[in-house]
């Protein structure tokens, strides 16, 4: 796929994004609509080999479908999907905003009331996808946007498993998906994975921001998955002295080694971190006009008007004065 392809003879391809669980992510401009889109072409898996190729295509159309299914504003849409010249693509609404990799990077690490607030964001969306049987298996902070106007969005579901007992299993026995700075020791053994497997990965990512540091780390990235299987992660208060016992506790719980040591579903995650959410502000301090992402915003200022049209009233104000 090159710049300037277009698919489908409406989704001219614009420049590269990024690379997913299983593919090329590009920024294209849907020339029916007029709107910029994001467009994910499958990568094949290499060796690649006719039944390799079949499995990839059936994963990478089941992502389609499933993530299609939610219906969450937390989520990337899907538009479309099909095959151009052979190779299969999906469709979604182009998210801006920062990542919260490159987030925590500015800032060094977040502080508890910044990180409950992409917390409880992230787990409105697993829940909703929880419920209806799917696991994304690859939450990590480059799937996880900060829009401007602070709305936590989490993005690719291609490695997402989908709990249907009546949905053939499409990964052979032992077969490792997801990212390993983030993958729970389940992942690391190539055994089952269920909601509990997003929750270990949600417990690094807490971890993560409030440190600014991954939650296990070495010189030989192979050895990383040894130490999400083995290590003890290193209590929050050690590393942050001013962290609350509480957070410290429920991040622990979520680094659990074994499934059932972890709490039960994202919305018992969700009670116990919206006790570190920002209190809602003047509806006036709503209407100031801002520049960074700040994902504290919507539990500041519910509903509020989203940055755009802020900061276009802002300057007409200004220029009138």
């Amino acid at each position: 796929m090159d710049v300037g392809t277009v698919i489908a003879k409406r989704y001219r391809i614009k420049s590269p994004l990024g690379h997913g669980g299983m593919g090329q992510v590009w920024m294209a401009h849907d020339e029916h609509l007029r709107r910029d889109v994001a467009v994910k072409t499958m990568t094949p898996s290499s060796p690649f080999t006719t039944e390799q190729a079949a499995a990839d295509a059936a994963r990478f159309e089941r992502e389609a479908r499933a993530v299609a299914r939610l219906d969450h504003g937390g989520l990337a849409a899907v538009y479309d999907m099909g095959v151009e010249a052979g190779t299969h693509y999906l469709v979604m609404q182009y998210v801006q905003g920062t990542d919260l990799g490159d987030h925590i990077a500015e800032r060094g690490r977040l502080d508890v009331e910044e990180t409950a607030a992409v917390g409880v964001q992230i787990c409105a969306v697993l829940a909703s996808a929880h419920a209806r049987g799917i696991v994304h298996r690859d939450l990590k902070p480059g799937n996880v946007r900060i829009r401007t106007d602070g709305v936590v969005k989490v993005l690719d579901f291609g490695v997402a498993a989908v709990l249907d007992p009546g949905i053939t299993r499409l990964t052979t026995t032992g077969e490792r998906l997801g990212t390993w700075q983030y993958m729970a020791p389940e992942q690391v053994r190539g055994e089952a994975v269920d909601r509990r497997t997003d929750l270990y990965a949600l417990g690094c990512l807490l971890h993560e921001m409030v440190t600014g540091d991954t939650l296990f780390s070495d010189e030989s990235p192979l050895l990383v998955p040894s130490l999400h299987h083995d290590a003890a992660p290193t209590p929050l208060r050690e590393l942050v002295p001013d962290i609350a016992a509480e957070f410290e506790s429920l991040v622990l719980e979520l680094l659990a080694k074994e499934p059932d040591d972890r709490p039960a579903h994202a919305g018992e995650v969700y009670r116990r971190l919206a006790a570190w959410l920002p209190a809602a502000e003047s509806p006036d301090a709503a209407l100031l006009p801002w520049s960074e992402a700040d994902p504290r915003r919507p539990f500041r200022h519910p509903l509020a008007p989203d940055a755009r049209p802020v900061r276009q009233w802002a300057n007409e104000s200004d220029g009138a004065r």
